[in-house]
């Protein structure tokens, strides 16, 4: 059965036995979805797919086959490739990886599909990557079910900003009377934190680094316990660049 063209991103791709690709696809209409490019090595049709098949380059594809793993019946440029030089390709690869590790298959999340795209290309031109990554990483969660309220308590009531909460992961922000401990918001830090994050207010230095700690929480317990390879890739290449700059 061959579905209509839709738009769609390459988030990974892999050799799949002799002369094919294996690849994973973000769709507006099929979701993250895993599908088998043929005939890579030939000059027509899988061939031309193939190429294609590559990360931060918007295309049009088809997809075709009843079973859970689909094919490629058809493919084509949609768009001009998204350039992410440096460090910022690390950004893109680490969106990609976590939609491969969270998102169901099939699943349809058109909005979170155009925030994808959309943080690829503000990541691109310069627009700062970090609050990019956090922005993306809470619409993951808010099309996974997971949406972290920044201005309620796990009981529903209005955050204050003269009490203090820990965030639970399976829970939100739970009030608590320790003041001085690791890991405690103030109810001011969480107002600043929903301000950016609905009004696009700016961030002090001190709430970015809340913002990352309390996503970086986040991520890792849904991800249970199992490294980013992304992220391992990132400090080997922070390595390289500083050796070289030592030598």
């Amino acid at each position: 059965m061959k579905n209509a063209v839709q738009p769609a991103w390459v988030l990974g791709r892999r050799a799949y036995r002799d002369s094919s690709l294996l690849v994973e696809l973000l769709t507006t209409e099929s979701g993250r979805t895993s599908a088998v490019v043929k005939g890579v090595h030939r000059k027509q049709r899988g061939g031309s797919f193939a190429s294609l098949m590559q990360p931060f380059c918007p295309i049009l594809v088809g997809l075709g086959g009843r079973a859970e793993l689909k094919y490629v019946s058809s493919a084509e440029n949609a768009g001009v490739a998204i350039s992410l030089p440096g460090e910022h390709l690390f950004s893109g690869l680490y969106m990609n990886e976590l939609l491969v590790r969270l998102l169901p298959r099939f699943d349809a999340v058109p909005q979170l599909f155009a925030t994808y795209g959309a943080s690829l290309l503000a990541i691109s031109e310069g627009q700062d990557p970090e609050l990019t990554l956090r922005r993306f990483e809470l619409a993951l969660f808010e099309a996974l079910g997971y949406e972290i309220q920044w201005h309620r308590d796990d009981r529903g009531r209005d955050v204050s900003s003269n009490r203090y909460y820990v965030f639970a992961h399976d829970r939100g922000f739970v009030e608590t009377a320790e003041s001085e401990v690791a890991g405690v918001l103030s109810g001011t830090d969480l107002i600043a934190l929903n301000a950016w994050y609905r009004a696009g207010s700016t961030l002090s230095n001190h709430s970015r680094q809340i913002l990352k700690r309390v996503m970086r929480q986040a991520v890792d317990y849904r991800l249970d316990g199992r490294p980013l390879k992304v992220r391992e890739a990132l400090a080997q290449w922070r390595n390289l660049g500083q050796a070289a700059q030592d030598s």
